[in-house]
């Protein structure tokens, strides 16, 4: 184990998912998604050493997640997906979703204030908005931070250069094939 933990950031509908699953293959790190997103206080941050946590709720906890593990054997992932396809993703959500925990809808109506309907021309923006807050969040946050970026859609290349980054054990190559698999689409 080269880290004790690893945080995998985004703004969410950018492969979380299949990263977590992707890592299950992996028998130095444990892997999650979203594990201890309904906790609260020093529980939110009561990760396993050698662990990787997906989690896109994260990026609004920068603050106390760099409290909390700001040292050099911690590594963030910024995972990346084309922007106009995390903004459709958001937006489908938006439009279609009532699930009562939807972060797209918390931003649309709760961090900016719009107690009513969007129109439609408007909730294009909103995703944008939320997407382009988030990815500028994690941007700045990682500045000085060991990080890496891996890309959904980059063939595996970053995928694999992270697998070599954490000197990850396990069956590799069924790792990166089930990365270049979809889990979480639409």
């Amino acid at each position: 184990m080269k880290y004790e933990r690893v945080f995998v950031l985004s703004p969410g509908r950018a492969g979380s998912k299949t990263f977590v699953e992707a890592c299950s293959h992996l028998t130095n790190y444990s892997t999650a998604h979203e594990s201890r997103a309904a906790l609260l206080g020093e529980e939110r941050f009561a990760y396993p050493l050698a662990h990787i946590e997906a989690d896109n709720r994260l990026t609004w906890f920068l603050g106390p997640l760099g409290d909390h593990f700001d040292d050099s054997n911690v590594l963030y992932v910024h995972l990346k997906r084309d922007k106009e396809s995390i903004v459709d993703s958001f937006l489908h959500r938006l439009r279609n979703s009532e699930y009562r925990a939807s972060i797209i809808a918390a931003f649309a109506h709760g961090i900016v204030m719009k107690p009513g309907d969007w129109k439609p021309e408007e909730e294009i923006e909103v995703a944008r908005l939320y997407v382009s807050t988030v990815q500028s969040n994690i941007e700045h946050f990682l500045r000085g931070r060991k990080s890496v970026v891996v890309n959904l859609e980059d063939g595996g290349v970053s995928f694999r250069d992270f697998l070599q980054e954490i000197s990850a054990e396990g069956d590799i190559e069924q790792s990166v094939r089930t990365w270049l698999t979809v889990h979480n689409a639409r």
